[in-house]
């Protein structure tokens, strides 16, 4: 038995609604019809359900549906405000009715670990209105419960993004030559955790030598900040310490360089043993007045 073939006018319709296809998919659908039949017959699906949503109200309207460029059947019905089913068709080595049931799964922001909905599978040949009416009885209750819980840890993160893209700009302008690891140019991501500043012994292309090198790792939601230095002179350093001792963080006094070294038991530092087999001895040495 011929299968029809499918109206030109109905895949060309179809193809609107498939998602950056590439050129050989293009030329499947054009040629074969089994692929043709899928694209129509999910388009079909995808419009009626987004029609029927939006006759419904569901989150008030703009529901519309995409495709990916996919031979098995994968149709997506979203809303403009992010809420969206994925129906998939798994089962075509089955036979029968068994063959011919989707996959109904619900769409959360990237990132969310929390619990999901549970599919539920539905019947590819039902009317659309009947498939929207079964997946709105059966499984919207439970999507919006979950999507509630994901929407917000999706505002959480992205409050934390911006505060770590406005931090990391704050700290762009004061530090020249800032990198990501390997070289990265952190314009290309400006809400990244950790930065990098060369020092004296390494500095890519284009950037800007300076003496001390270092890095500067913010914490998830820019609250706290972690600064490593490296190479730096001892009178920068005393400096660096005496500025935080004045806001309370460090307890200590600064001491001016150049005076004798003097001795303060409890740094390992090691001398020519006084008799075959002993051990250095164990004393600090502290250069300072």
């Amino acid at each position: 038995m011929a299968h029809p073939q499918v109206p030109d006018h109905a895949l060309d319709q179809a193809l609107t609604a498939v998602v950056s296809p590439d050129e050989y998919f293009l030329q499947d659908a054009r040629s074969k019809g089994e692929l043709a039949r899928t694209l129509t017959h999910f388009d079909a699906l995808g419009r009626g359900v987004a029609a029927s949503f939006n006759a419904r109200g569901v989150e008030g309207d703009g529901w519309t549906h995409t495709m990916t460029p996919a031979y098995w059947g994968n149709v997506t019905v979203r809303h403009r405000d992010g809420m969206h089913f994925v129906f998939m068709h798994h089962g075509r080595s089955r036979k029968g009715a068994a063959g011919r049931r989707l996959t109904v799964e619900t769409g959360y922001p990237h990132g969310y670990s929390g619990w999901r909905a549970e599919p539920i599978t539905v019947s590819m040949d039902r009317d659309p209105d009947a498939i929207a009416a079964d997946v709105l009885r059966r499984l919207m209750p439970a999507y919006q419960d979950t999507l509630r819980e994901a929407l917000e840890a999706a505002g959480r993160r992205e409050a934390e993004r911006r505060a770590r893209t406005g931090l990391n700009n704050l700290i762009e302008q004061l530090v020249p030559g800032l990198h990501g690891i390997g070289g990265l140019d952190p314009r290309s991501a400006p809400d990244r955790d950790t930065s990098f500043w060369s020092g004296h012994d390494h500095v890519p292309d284009g950037q800007v030598t300076l003496p001390v090198g270092g890095r500067v790792t913010l914490k998830h939601d820019a609250s706290e900040v972690e600064v490593k230095l490296t190479h730096v002179p001892p009178e920068l350093a005393l400096n660096l310490l005496d500025y935080l001792r004045q806001y309370g963080v460090v307890a200590g006094r600064a001491h001016a360089l150049g005076g004798p070294a003097r001795v303060i038991a409890g740094e390992l530092e090691p001398h020519e043993p006084t008799r075959e087999g002993a051990r250095p001895e164990a004393r600090l040495l502290l250069t300072g007045a």
